[in-house]
């Protein structure tokens, strides 16, 4: 993690706190930790490798098909009904954040760092909202607290990319898509792509 977060004592407590919870989780769709510590001046979060990319690579190839989309979405749900069940909340749910293995299986990986981050006095004393504007929910947007429904909302958007092909709002800035996902209604996926069963 970057350096000047090591220089934060809270960021520190809450970094090692939180990364001994989330190295509890055993759960075949969550990368696992295998360890957490400080090294000169860095945090760090030692996790398995996976070379073969993450959803993102894939939703640049061809269109997925309907089969694909149901186990892609059933394996990043099983991870975060998991985690959910335990009282952890992910807070960045997105494709960036799904590792696709060799065998093309997902892994739900970065968990808990948003909320290690969020944490930290300094982004606090910022204001910063924490999360991805493109799979943010209305409540996260608004900064209000969040629980597993705010990452259940960003596996629709997914879901919707996946489906689709794209997110289901865009625009100039990241701030006018947390406003489109508080106040705009969902665009139907078929008009879209309106070859949609």
């Amino acid at each position: 993690l970057p350096r000047h977060y090591a220089s934060d004592p809270q960021f520190v407590a809450r970094f090692q706190q939180e990364a001994k919870i989330i190295a509890k989780l055993t759960h075949p769709r969550i990368l696992p930790v295998h360890d957490f510590g400080e090294s000169d001046g860095y945090t760090y979060i030692v996790m398995p490798f996976v070379k073969s990319g993450t959803l993102t690579d894939l939703l640049k190839g061809p269109a997925l098909s309907l089969s694909q989309v149901r186990t892609l979405v059933t394996q990043i749900g099983g991870a975060l009904d998991y985690a959910h069940a335990r009282g952890l909340v992910h807070r960045d749910v997105k494709p960036s954040n799904v590792l696709i293995d060799e065998t093309g299986n997902c892994l739900l990986t970065d968990f808990g760092l948003a909320k290690i981050i969020e944490g930290s006095a300094h982004l606090t004393t910022s204001g910063a909202i924490m999360g991805t504007p493109a799979y943010m929910s209305p409540e996260q947007g608004l900064g209000h607290k969040i629980d597993k429904r705010s990452d259940i909302y960003a596996l629709g958007v997914i879901l919707y990319e996946m489906a689709v092909g794209r997110v289901p709002y865009s625009a100039e800035t990241p701030m006018a898509v947390v406003i489109k996902h508080i106040n705009d209604p969902l665009p139907p996926p078929r008009t879209v792509k309106p070859e949609l069963p």
